[in-house]
């Protein structure tokens, strides 16, 4: 793999750790609900455990 695709990848990943966060404010905030927030992180969770064996 190359520098540039882990580099690609390590962005994708904190991107997602930041879009996890605030989805997760917009919760708290009420400006979304529990079922938004649900479908809206599980693919960003999925992406983060499946590449890199984080649980977030």
């Amino acid at each position: 793999m190359s520098i540039n695709t882990l580099s690609i990848e390590n962005d994708l990943r904190l991107l997602c750790i930041q879009m996890i966060d605030l989805l997760t404010k917009m919760k708290e905030n009420g400006i979304i609900s529990e079922d938004e927030y649900q479908e809206h992180i599980r693919l960003k969770r999925m992406f983060i455990q499946d590449h890199f064996g984080m649980y977030v």
